[in-house]
């Protein structure tokens, strides 16, 4: 019997929070982790049923993974001594129901707590899931005024299936209460009552109805009996919000459009909502929503006292914006530009913003070109045919021609197509394209010269200078020693500031300015315009050049749009709450571009060879998925015993590192240690404890953490960059990477701390020791290498590019090939090298962490793959 003071598994209980016709929801302190959570346990005759079970868990699982400020967290799934139960994310605050007044809400919260909804419910919709029972009860508001969204995908799964009017009703009166029943019923759009199919235009119905109560007080849709509430659900219309409380038109328009009894008549998608919404709300804080209609005034009064209102609330706005007061920022809609299938990348709109250039992996997803299209719409014009790869287009200030990058060299093209002139072969090292360092190309507003981003041999990543004219090159920056890479140069609209991107890791990023002559030398200190304790990837600046439009990447995938006044602080720009990246702007500024991605990664299992084994078809592997979500889940690692599985896992918003058994089942997070990121998990030989590395404050440490969970423990204290621990055999030293002495090599040092000793002194990343103990195995330049631990010195062992995708297990190496994707093995004791199998899917790369593990006994696989990687390029017009 579950009460106050009984203990469930880890979970000991504190507080009964509510009951509902699934179960009773109760707080709860892991005991583990030593956090709050809630405990939803599902009452035994809704577990019964077989089917409904078997559904329910899958859709928890995929619910568990959304991941979204404004949604609640599932974190667990569990059955413990016949009791089943969701452990969730406790949340100290409200319900929504119990907040709104008999008056309704004040317009401001209403727009405030509305786009949040909205927000949410877009985010489950990308994902496919639909909420089915969004009510002011599942919607809880924090102590610190944050919207967060209960019970996704549990409303769908208590449902039957229903086939006719009188299975329906049964539905209804089966599920809920009659309290429940009653609210559950006033939000259902008439689809939904009537049994149909419904999709994500049944919430934003719901949405309506919750905004309509928030305005007013009362329920858009509300009987006497619960089959009076359906009727007027599927016949009445509420009355005008404007006939109850004076509110906005727009917002009444709004709500209207949400309630309309045909779907193809509402908001098409939750995005437009929300966006209608965020305008709204920015037109509130400005003070530019037009006035409510007075409801008791005399007709022969109204107008005069309108008119001098509009003449001061004009004045006043005049005067307010010459203070130069910081406002919100406003714009008008956010639209598709492209909707091809595949990955539509590095957006540039041109100077007069009528045209965008981008590049595109093609209708049939094989190889990236250059392709121009008119903003306002038709058919994208093809400028490049070459096989090989071709991005960072880069509009002339004229218009007239796109720079762009092939390979190692740069070209020039006229904007309507014509004949390629190369520009520059770059002799002494790579000019960066692609996703691991995209290339960047930028013209001087003068159109005499390029800045990009480029390396000589054995360097990493920094800027130049060519010549539009002459083809001559220089350097135009000079990376410090232990730096990672510089990319993304921007110039100001008047030539004399370059702007770019400095990293001390992957994580760890900054934004430079420096001066620049018109002879294109650079002068002067390097200023840092930020500090190095976020990841920026791309900038662009303001056409006034008074800031720049920045994108900042949180501890996880989702990537924001932000804006930074030259010597100020970045602010988000209320646009996007998805992954975007590459903003591009027109010369006035009216118009921003930007890509939008949609990335979803999962660990898959497959049956493995054997230690003496040969290749074999993909069918013959029982290929399975055993993480499964809508986030970024990836570096998995199987537990020397084989019993367990560690992986890394952005589905609380943040890379945290998670545990699961080997089925993927059991799944709990470890670690609760964001907003930065961490990853690289990797077990001890006792199967006891977890390294991983974090970073934080612009450099990356190496933690330690009990499997069954605890505090992590910082192995070093140095403020350096330590990434991409693994345990020796005997358990006894953590080999590392580190930029302590310049470029990465490899370090050892005590689990128990201490002085780190280094290993290697021509680079090494990626350390792993062979299971014998005799050889430690590290990545040189994407080459896999051996270094005997009883002395002599390095060598090759694989010659192929690995990094930082192997295992090691007994006498073999297995290690990924990426194109095409194939799992090849190495027996090391016979020299035997062959293709296990052929993959079917792409695999997560160099910025993806390991994505391979191996059994000690050889019969377990399990690696990362990327299921969808699309993107899009999306408009904002007006905007300012």
């Amino acid at each position: 019997m579950i009460g106050i003071g009984v203990s469930i598994s880890r979970f000991e209980i504190l507080e009964k929070l509510g009951e509902g016709g699934m179960g009773v929801v109760w707080k709860a302190r892991d005991i583990v982790l030593d956090r709050h959570v809630a405990l939803k346990v599902l009452s035994p005759g809704k577990a019964a049923d077989a089917d409904r079970k078997r559904r329910f868990v899958q859709e928890a699982k995929a619910a568990s993974a959304l991941n979204h400020p404004n949604i609640v967290a599932i974190y667990d799934f569990l059955q413990v001594d016949g009791i089943d139960f969701i452990v969730m994310e406790y949340v100290r605050g409200t319900a929504l129901s119990q907040l709104i007044p008999a008056k309704g809400l004040a317009v401001s919260e209403i727009l405030k707590y509305g786009a949040q909804i909205a927000d949410a419910l877009a985010a489950a919709h990308a994902a496919g899931l639909v909420h089915r029972d969004l009510k002011p009860a599942n919607i809880m508001l924090s102590e610190e005024g944050t919207v967060k969204v209960l019970d996704f995908g549990l409303a769908k799964l208590s449902e039957a299936i229903p086939a006719t009017g009188q299975d329906t009703t049964q539905t209804i009166r089966s599920e809920t209460e009659e309290g429940t029943i009653a609210g559950t019923i006033s939000y259902m759009s008439p689809e939904q009552a009537e049994g149909k199919k419904v999709d994500a235009r049944s919430d934003i119905f719901a949405l309506g109805a919750v905004l309509y109560e928030m305005v007013t007080g009362r329920r858009a849709f509300q009987g006497d009996t619960k089959m009076s509430t359906l009727a007027a659900v599927l016949q009445n219309e509420p009355p005008p919000l404007n006939a109850i409380k004076a509110v906005p038109r727009d917002l009444e328009k709004t709500v209207t459009r949400c309630l309309r009894k045909d779907p193809a008549r509402r908001f098409q998608h939750m995005d437009d909502l929300r966006v209608v919404l965020l305008e709204l709300q920015e037109e509130k804080d400005l003070g530019l929503v037009p006035a409510p209609p007075p409801r008791r005034w005399h007709r022969g009064h109204l107008w005069p006292a309108v008119s001098v209102l509009t003449l001061a609330g004009g004045a006043l706005a005049a005067w307010w914006y010459s203070q130069g007061v910081q406002r919100a920022w406003s714009s008008g809609p956010v639209r598709p530009l492209t909707t091809y299938a595949g990955i539509q990348s590095e957006p540039a709109l041109s100077p007069d913003g009528n045209q965008i250039a981008f590049a595109w992996d093609g209708p049939n997803r094989d190889n990236f070109d250059i392709y121009v299209q008119l903003v306002e719409g038709g058919a994208a014009l093809r400028l490049t045919t070459d096989p090989a790869q071709d991005h960072a287009p880069a509009w002339s200030p004229d218009g007239q021609r796109l720079a762009f990058v092939r390979e190692n060299a740069i070209y020039l093209i006229p904007a309507l197509g014509g004949v390629e002139r190369k520009l520059l072969q770059f002799p002494r090292g790579t000019i960066y394209g692609g996703a691991a360092t995209p290339a960047s190309l930028c013209w001087s507003p003068d159109g005499r010269f390029l800045v990009f981003n480029g390396a000589e041999d054995g360097s990493q990543p920094s800027l130049w200078m060519v010549s539009i004219e002459s083809g001559e090159y220089h350097r135009a920056s000079t990376l410090p020693k232990g730096y990672y890479l510089e990319t993304s140069p921007a110039l100001s609209p008047d030539g004399h500031t370059l702007a770019f991107i400095r990293a001390r890791d992957a994580y760890s990023t900054a934004v430079i300015l420096q001066t620049v002559h018109p002879d294109g030398t650079i002068s002067g200190a390097e200023r840092e315009a930020t500090g190095y304790d976020q990841r920026i990837p791309e900038l662009a600046w303001q056409p006034d050049g008074k800031g720049l439009i920045l994108t900042i990447r949180s501890g996880g995938e989702r990537t924001g749009l932000f804006r930074m006044p030259i010597g100020g602080k970045p602010q988000p720009l209320a646009l996007d709450s998805d992954i975007v990246h590459w903003p591009s702007l027109s010369r006035t500024g009216k118009r921003l571009a930007y890509e939008k991605r949609q990335l979803d990664s999962n660990i898959y299992r497959l049956d493995g060879p054997g230690p003496d084994g040969g290749p074999r078809a993909l069918d013959q592997c029982h290929l399975r998925i055993v993480i499964d979500s809508t986030a970024s889940d990836r570096e998995p690692m199987l537990s020397p015993d084989g019993r367990r599985m560690v992986f890394n896992s952005d589905r609380s918003g943040f890379y945290e590192i998670h545990v699961a058994d080997a089925e993927g089942f059991k799944q709990i997070a470890l670690t609760a240690m964001g907003p930065t990121s961490m990853g690289s998990p990797r077990w001890s030989p006792d199967s006891r404890t977890i390294a991983f590395d974090r970073y934080e404050n612009g450099h990356s440490s190496i933690y330690t953490i009990g499997a069954d969970g605890g505090k992590p423990r910082r192995i070093i204290s140095d403020a350096i960059r330590d990434i991409r621990p693994s345990f020796s055999h005997d358990g006894k030293w953590i080999y590392f990477a580190s930029t302590r002495s310049g470029p990465l090599e490899i370090w050892k040092v005590s689990v128990d701390g201490g002085t780190p000793q280094q290993l290697t002194h021509d680079s090494g990343n990626e350390p792993f020791e062979s299971p014998d103990g005799k050889l430690l195995y590290f990545v040189r330049r994407n080459e896999l290498w051996a270094l005997p631990l009883g002395g002599g010195d390095p060598r090759p062992v694989l010659r192929e590019d690995v990094f930082p995708l192997y295992a090691l297990a007994g006498h073999s190496i297995y290690y990924l090939r990426r194109n095409p994707p194939g799992l090849w093995v190495l027996r090391t004791d016979t020299g035997r090298k062959f293709e296990y199998v052929r993959l079917p899917k792409a695999l997560i790369g160099f910025d993806g962490g390991t994505a391979l593990t191996v059994s000690a006994d050889e019969r377990v696989i399990m690696y990362a793959q990327t299921d969808r990687r699309d993107s899009n390029l999306m408009l904002v017009e007006n905007f300012r």
